[in-house]
């Protein structure tokens, strides 16, 4: 399955394992990019060291006077890797040619094969020229530890046809070679002012392989170039290396078995809706392209590709949610695991961090939320693998992180936790609604935990907590006036100080006027000292109440109502900011659906999905980028929560419990849909796996479910409930 390119500014695409990452542009070629590490987040990256700028082919037909380097005329994007197709590409020279690359998933290396087709009536001789740039250097915030690039990387000779470079400072390689058998030996150069097309910023080295070919008409002429690298040694560099080449056949015929195994499960299968299906898998592949696994840490999943390669705890307590909906349980413990050893080690005291460089250096000790919204993942992983062992090893830094969030972060004791959240703007640190709401929904997730736990004590505290805090969200945060809930609670003393800058940001964004708003709002307040709420910027975390299911039906209606307007959602799904109206994500998208699927709301919800698919394609064939519509990450993480969570949880309804072998499922199905069968298979919840088909008719539901593991299915529609626990169960309700 491919999607093809179409063209835009600045075409990135990622060929992703899980140790490798390459990142280039859709023409094959590397320009400089990035601000994290300026002009360097694209090349190939052995994480947390970069191993190349880049990698080049120079075609040359002496008899013509024809010399140029490749330049891809097509991309298209497969879920193992990446096809370059070249033909304008190469000048007049008579020839076609095809890049086609991969990374094994347990390799820390890449493939590259080149085939090249004469077209010519007539014998065509080549030059080629394989051009490697070295750039051994670590990742972002590297620094901070005392780990810094060296002077200079220096190729060497390992073969006639291999070169080794290693770091002047660091035991950091990278091997690359090319099997080009033609006429006569393959010639070697090394230079550090060696380039290719592109005069890449880095430090490095370049190598280049060259060697003379001859091809008769209709001739086909195929040869593979190898990278490879080590963070440690020498020795295993070279090892991968060989063993790329001997084993990459095998190796791909992995990584396709691996991806096929990916797509299986969850299956979506939606009679009328092949673009969602197919959708659906993409986003499922695109999550297996961000895991990265750096072994003096562990193996989780990165936010995003190519400006966010390291774990966040924010973006990966959505993401989990959608991992544990799609089965993949092991990716889910091995990710939760980064986060809760690194923050134990970084905090100490239950606080979550935000962001880890694939180095280990924690660059934001944690904004206030992401603790809140880590406990109820657990819970909700809890809910799909049954885990105990799992729960008990993240039970106590849940709870220390509740004690953090409503002590430390809490000092007037009002129950909304203080300080940054999901809406990382400078002077936004106040009681903001995100974090009141996850703290509120971590409360509940705690008292569950207790409970799966025997802590029955603990239990009825967090449970009578999460009641408090629930009531005091729907009381204070809540505009009667707007019928929205506020961005923020404080004083006006604390707000009055923030308006020039909170002004300056609102400019920034093109929206002119907003002081004489602001002041507007803040004329209307007398008391300069009560807490109250604000809706300062509209940002689209007003909507948590509703997807947490925290509002109030009357309020979540009503809310839901007004935001389903210009105001709030755009063309491809809804905004970071009512206010400024400039940008939209996937997850603000995500969020927004998932809050109109829990009160109800399906079309709505569907509306919302089919908004931000509209983005699919538009940059990186078979991705959404993080920011709609082709802008930030061109493969972003919690994309899957925006998918999994509204389709599995609420079209079909599932709402798992797996230590206790039951499963309720509760189908909201859009209208649309109706009379059509909507399929979900190999659905995994603990050791069991069952299918789902459904079909809603005329105000009945028909239901036939695979459930050869004997779990309690709870089937609720229009009223009805039914309990079977049989091997295959069919029924209509």
């Amino acid at each position: 399955m491919i999607k093809q390119s179409s063209r835009h500014p600045f075409p990135i695409y990622l060929t992703a394992g899980e140790y490798i990452k390459a990142v280039g542009t859709q023409d094959g070629y590397f320009p400089d990019f990035g601000h994290h590490v300026a002009g360097e987040m694209g090349g190939v990256w052995l994480h947390p060291i970069k191993l190349l700028d880049g990698f080049w082919l120079r075609l040359t037909d002496h008899r013509r006077n024809i010399s140029v380097w490749s330049k891809a005329d097509e991309f298209i994007n497969h879920p193992w890797g990446a096809e370059f197709r070249y033909d304008h590409g190469l000048g007049h020279i008579p020839v076609s040619m095809k890049r086609v690359q991969f990374a094994p998933d347990e390799e820390k290396g890449m493939v590259v094969r080149y085939e090249i087709v004469n077209y010519a009536a007539e014998e065509t001789v080549l030059e080629l020229e394989m051009l490697f740039r070295s750039d051994l250097r670590p990742v972002w915030f590297s620094e901070q530890i005392g780990i810094e690039d060296g002077e200079e990387d220096r190729f060497e000779a390992v073969s006639e046809s291999a070169l080794i470079a290693k770091d002047s400072g660091s035991e950091w390689y990278v091997m690359v070679g090319a099997e080009m058998p033609g006429i006569g030996p393959v010639q070697m150069t090394t230079d550090r002012a060696l380039f290719g097309p592109e005069r890449t910023a880095g430090g490095g080295s370049g190598a280049s392989l060259t060697a003379s070919l001859k091809l008769d008409p209709g001739e086909t002429f195929a040869f593979h170039a190898f990278i490879a690298g080590s963070y440690t040694s020498r020795d295993e560099c070279i090892a991968t290396f060989d063993r790329l080449k001997q084993e990459h056949e095998r190796l791909f015929e992995q990584k396709l078995r691996l991806l096929e195994s990916i797509d299986q499960k969850s299956k979506l299968i939606i009679e009328g809706e092949d673009e969602l299906n197919e959708i659906f898998s993409w986003t499922k592949w695109n999550t297996q392209w961000l895991v990265q696994k750096v072994d003096f840490i562990g193996r989780g999943l990165t936010a995003g590709s190519p400006h966010y390669p390291w774990w966040f705890g924010c973006d990966n307590s959505y993401t989990v949610q959608g991992l544990a909906a799609m089965g993949d349980f092991r990716l889910a413990k091995d990710t939760v695991d980064i986060l809760r050893s690194i923050s134990q080690e970084a905090n100490g005291n239950g606080r979550i961090v935000h962001e880890i460089t694939t180095m280990g250096v924690v660059a934001n000790p944690g904004n206030t939320q992401e603790t809140a919204h880590f406990i109820t993942m657990i819970w909700d992983l809890f809910t799909w693998t049954g885990d105990l062992e799992m729960l008990r090893e993240n039970y106590n830094i849940c709870v220390q992180g509740m004690d953090w969030l409503l002590h430390e972060m809490d000092p007037d004791g009002d129950l909304f936790p203080s300080g940054y959240g999901i809406i990382e703007i400078s002077g936004l640190n106040m009681e903001l609604i995100d974090t009141a709401v996850y703290s509120a929904q971590a409360a509940g997730a705690l008292a569950s935990m207790s409970v799966a736990l025997g802590e029955r004590q603990r239990a009825e505290a967090y449970e009578a907590l999460a009641d408090r805090m629930k009531k005091a969200i729907n009381r204070v945060y809540w505009s009667e006036e707007e019928g929205l809930y506020a961005d923020a609670v404080a004083p006006k003393s604390d707000i009055v100080p923030k308006v020039d800058h909170l002004v300056s940001v609102a400019e920034k964004h093109g929206v002119q006027g907003y002081r004489d708003v602001l002041n507007r709002v803040l004329g209307r307040v007398q008391d300069e000292q009560e807490d109250r709420g604000w809706l300062l910027n509209k940002n689209w975390v007003i909507v948590t109440p509703m997807e947490t299911g925290i509002a109030e039906r009357e309020k979540a209606v009503r809310a839901l109502g007004n935001m389903r307007t210009e105001e709030f959602i755009g063309p491809y799904g809804t905004y970071l900011s009512g206010v400024y109206r400039t940008e939209t994500m996937t997850i603000s998208t995500g969020v927004h659906a998932v809050a109109e699927a829990v009160y109800g709301f399906a079309d709505e919800s569907l509306d919302l999905l089919r908004r931000m698919m509209r983005t699919f394609s538009m940059a990186l064939p078979g991705s959404m980028n993080e920011m709609s519509p082709d802008y930030g990450c061109a493969v972003q993480a919690w994309t899957l929560y925006a998918m999994a969570v509204p389709l599995i949880r609420h079209f079909f309804g599932v709402k798992p419990h797996a230590h206790l072998n039951t499963v309720h499922i509760a189908p909201l199905i859009p209208s649309v849909w109706n009379g059509k069968k909507m399929t979900l298979q190999q659905l995994h919840i603990g050791q069991a796996v069952i299918d789902l088909e459904l079909r809603s008719e005329a105000g009945r539901l028909h239901a036939d479910i695979a459930n050869p593991g004997g779990l309690k299915v709870i089937l609720e529609w229009a009223g009805q409930t039914v309990i079977r626990d049989e091997p295959h169960i069919r029924m209509t309700l």
